[in-house]
C-alpha cells in the first residue's frame, strides 16, 4: 500500500505527524485491521514516563527494550523508542488516526511535563499490588462504589475498571489519613490517573 501521512498537530512539542506504513487484516478479530504507523520523532526519552498516565492494568513497559504496550480503546497499542507504533483491532485508517491522535496528545503532554517532574513521580507500579491499595482504603465494604468489597475495588482500580473518586468514604474529612496513605503510595500524578480529583 502507499504510505499515508497525516499532520495531526502543527505545534506539538514532540510529535506532530504520523504515517500509516501498512494495514493488514487483524488476526485477533475478524473484520478489523492491524496498523503499522510511524511518528515523526523518537519516543526514547519519554516512554517510561508515559507509564504513569495509564492504570497499571492497562500498561506494560519492557524496561530493557523501552517498549510500551497499552491495552486501551479496546485494542493493544505498542509504542517503540524509534516512534514506530503498532495497533490491532482497528476498524480502518480513520479509526487508527483518531486513536493515535489521543496518544500523540499524551506524548506531547508528557514531554512538556518532563522538565517539572520530581523524584516523587518515579513510582514503580510493578511493586504495587491490590493489597497495597486495600491497606490505604477505609475497608468499610460499604458498596457505594458498586463493588461488594474494598478489596474488589482495589483490584478494579489497578485494572483501570474503577476510579478512586468512586470511593465516597475517601471524600469524607475524617478519612483524610487514607487519602494521605494513597498519596504516599502512588504519588499525585498516579492518583490523578486513577481518578482522584482531590477534595
Amino acid at each position: 500500500m502507499q504510505e499515508l501521512e497525516y499532520e495531526v498537530f502543527t505545534d506539538g512539542s514532540l510529535v506532530n505527524k504520523v504515517s500509516i506504513k501498512n494495514i493488514k487484516p487483524c488476526i485477533a478479530t475478524e473484520g478489523k485491521v492491524r496498523v503499522l504507523m510511524q511518528l515523526d520523532a523518537s519516543l526514547d526519552a519519554i516512554l517510561k514516563h508515559m507509564v504513569k498516565r495509564y492504570p497499571p492494568g492497562k500498561v506494560n513497559f519492557v524496561e530493557k527494550k523501552k517498549i510500551l504496550t497499552l491495552s486501551i480503546y479496546h485494542r493493544l497499542i505498542t509504542l517503540y523508542p524509534s516512534g514506530k507504533v503498532t495497533m490491532n483491532k482497528t476498524l480502518d485508517k480513520e479509526d487508527a488516526v483518531e486513536t493515535i491522535t489521543k496518544i500523540m496528545e499524551t506524548i506531547n503532554q508528557v514531554y512538556d511535563d518532563l522538565s517539572t517532574m520530581t523524584q516523587e513521580e518515579e513510582v514503580d507500579l510493578s511493586k504495587i499490588g491490590p493489597m497495597d491499595l486495600y491497606n490505604c482504603l477505609p475497608q468499610s465494604n460499604c458498596e457505594e462504589c458498586g463493588e461488594t468489597t474494598c478489596l474488589a475495588f482495589a483490584f478494579k482500580i489497578l485494572s483501570g475498571d474503577q476510579e478512586l473518586k468512586n470511593c465516597l468514604p475517601l471524600q469524607e474529612p475524617w478519612n483524610q489519613k487514607y487519602v494521605k496513605c494513597l498519596g504516599n503510595l502512588l504519588g499525585d500524578s498516579m492518583m490523578q490517573t486513577m481518578g482522584w480529583n482531590g477534595y
